[in-house]
């Protein structure tokens, strides 16, 4: 709790109004259920401390959503909704860390193009280490789907040109914190965005936040 509270307040300090809280989701390991059940105490717990906080009235918002791994058959599944950001359609997807088959990449455009899901690859630069998955994310940035890139990847010289590349060639581009501790996982999003308004200019940090309030902005908390 105290971990999560830092967090909050580290957030507040970079200019967030609302977290996204995405837990993992996988499929192999629970029930979606089992999994909404698991988060929302877990939620209540977080919510209840904000309302305690003598800072409460500067922390962010917190919106539920997941991070879902891909998993066989997603895009059939019924019980989708719940894993989305809360009042939204936007689902946060984490594609296989391997060559992806055609079949795979089939299942998210039918995400996309059959079940009206508004789909966000996250951190879309850990899969660029193949020429097929490159061609893949080519080709998803015809649909109505975001990229959403690491703020990690934009402070790291050595990953920092393919996260520019990555953020330019979406379609919607987004930028994640994709925060899990105050250490080796700490939110960087302030000196993310100096690096894409310096690189890219501030056209591309508009439209980043363009589609942050388009994708996640009209949660009412």
């Amino acid at each position: 709790m105290e971990t999560s509270l830092a967090l909050l307040r580290r957030q507040a300090k970079q200019e967030v109004n609302i977290a996204c809280a995405t837990s993992h989701y996988y499929a192999w390991k629970e029930t979606i259920p089992d999994f909404v059940e698991r988060r929302g105490q877990a939620a209540a717990k977080l919510r209840q401390a904000v309302q305690h906080a003598p800072d409460r009235e500067t922390l962010p918002g917190i919106c539920l959503g997941s991070e879902v791994a891909f998993f066989p058959g997603i895009s059939k599944c019924d019980y989708l909704d719940p894993l989305c950001l809360e009042q939204t359609r936007t689902l946060l997807l984490e594609m296989p860390f391997s060559d992806w088959s055609t079949k795979e990449v089939e299942e998210v455009i039918s995400l996309v193009l059959d079940r009206d899901y508004r789909v966000v690859l996250v951190h879309p630069e850990r899969f660029c280490f193949s020429e097929g998955n490159q061609r893949h994310l080519e080709k998803l940035t015809n649909l109505h789907l975001a990229f959403q890139v690491n703020a990690d990847t934009f402070c790291a010289w050595k990953t920092r040109k393919r996260a520019l590349e990555l953020l330019s060639m979406a379609r919607y581009p987004l930028l994640g914190s994709d925060c899990h501790n105050l250490t080796t996982r700490a939110p960087h999003l302030a000196s993310a965005r100096k690096v894409i308004a310096r690189k890219l200019g501030k056209s591309m940090l508009d439209q980043v936040d363009a589609c942050a309030a388009e994708w996640c902005g009209a949660i009412s908390l």
